[in-house]
């Protein structure tokens, strides 16, 4: 008799997960990052970035920590800090959300060949690990991107990459 009732709670619950999964993968559709809107240089150590966002689920989003970093070959370059918490209302349709980070450099001195080849448009040993930690309501949200190329990274943004190495020309 335990063996059965067991057996009906692990049923139950493996089709609670079912429908989870469902409502997860819906939400994930109505979420979208459309691109980002303007970039501004605030200090040498922080810049704020206004990124157009959509949520159009029953639920607030939160994105509590965010962490970017820029590698050039196997060594760290930059490194991008979420300063504040970002919450998007529900129902939002697509509205711009101000963002700032902290910007670590370590050597800005080791930026200068970088430059000179992202300048002529070759991206290609500039890569980004990204780390963000959130909440969709009652989901949690930890997306980890590890060794993402920098021109999928900006593309993921809506940022086309010759328009990218042209601002820097």
């Amino acid at each position: 008799m335990k063996y059965r009732i067991l057996a009906i709670l692990l049923v139950a619950f493996s089709l609670g997960l079912g429908s989870c999964s469902k409502s997860i993968s819906k939400m994930r559709q109505k979420v979208a990052l459309q691109g980002i809107e303007d970039v501004r240089v605030v200090s040498l150590s922080s810049v704020q970035i206004d990124f157009r966002i959509q949520n159009e689920t029953a639920y607030n989003l939160h994105l509590k920590d965010a962490v970017a970093h820029l590698y050039y070959r196997d060594e760290v370059i930059g490194t991008m800090t979420l300063r504040d918490r970002v919450e998007v209302p529900r129902k939002t349709k697509s509205e711009v959300f101000s963002t700032m980070w902290n910007v670590d450099l370590g050597n800005p001195l080791k930026l200068l060949p970088i430059l000179g080849k992202v300048r002529s448009g070759d991206l290609s040993e500039l890569w980004v690990n990204l780390e963000l930690e959130g909440r969709g309501g009652p989901v949690p949200v930890n997306l980890s991107r590890q060794k993402m190329p920098l021109s999928d990274f900006l593309r993921t943004f809506g940022v086309d990459v010759t328009n990218f190495t042209n601002l820097l020309k």
